[in-house]
């Protein structure tokens, strides 16, 4: 990818507005506007897979059923519309391989080290992988099995001293603060503490072009065109 100015693009959970979230297709979609990368969210099946999906639970059969109690073959099958199941992550990361990163967000328990493990297995050779999670011990969890990929903490409303230590204490690359206001001495606080930052994923063209005039350095939506105006 050529180097551009302004905030790298993400495409949040895919491009979910122009195809459904976390699936094959969004990551299509997304390749397709030119975006840097793409935000997938994973939790771990019951057979160990890393699968691509925001919740920890699914609908089957008109039934609620944890992502951990399906095997991937089945979560695959779910009709998310377009045709789309549940993908797995290696899938993403093939789809991605030469032409998009992915910012993998760790959602359930155990998927640092598992992402961990698919790293040394050579999962996502040619694949620019950025992974961070709401929960500090995923992300230091990962750390610990994949010390060479870049890591962020995704907080709700937090203190900026606090957002620091957490930082600071997981080695994390990039802070995420997702609530608003993402105000001027917010960024340069992180800034300052050498962290790079992402804003909230927002789908108004307005709010993305005040945020990337803060100097924020990653910027997601659900709509790549609000990113990449045609």
């Amino acid at each position: 990818m050529s180097p551009r100015s302004g905030p790298r693009t993400v495409g949040h959970r895919g491009a979910s507005a122009l195809a459904p979230e976390n699936t094959l297709l969004a990551v299509e979609r997304a390749i397709e506007h030119g975006l840097d990368l793409v935000e997938v969210d994973v939790h771990l099946s019951r057979d160990g897979e890393l699968v691509v999906v925001h919740d920890g639970e699914v609908p089957v059969n008109g039934v609620t059923s944890p992502v951990a109690s399906l095997v991937a073959a089945e979560l695959a099958r779910l009709p998310l519309g377009l045709g789309q199941g549940v993908p797995r992550l290696g899938e993403v990361l093939a789809l991605a391989r030469g032409r998009i990163g992915v910012y993998v967000e760790l959602k359930g328990p155990r998927t640092g080290a598992a992402l961990g493990r698919l790293m040394a297995s050579g999962g996502a050779v040619g694949v620019e992988v950025i992974s961070g999670s709401f929960v500090p011990s995923l992300v230091d969890e990962l750390r610990a099995a994949a010390p060479a990929v870049p890591r962020s903490v995704l907080f709700r409303p937090t203190e900026t001293a606090a957002m620091l230590a957490t930082c600071a204490a997981v080695g994390a690359t990039y802070a995420h603060p997702c609530f608003r206001p993402l105000t001027p001495a917010i960024v340069d606080a992180l800034h300052a503490a050498g962290l790079l930052v992402m804003a909230p994923h927002t789908n108004d063209p307005e709010e993305a072009r005040a945020f990337a005039g803060l100097g924020i350095d990653v910027l997601a939506s659900d709509d790549p065109r609000v990113l990449r105006p045609p």
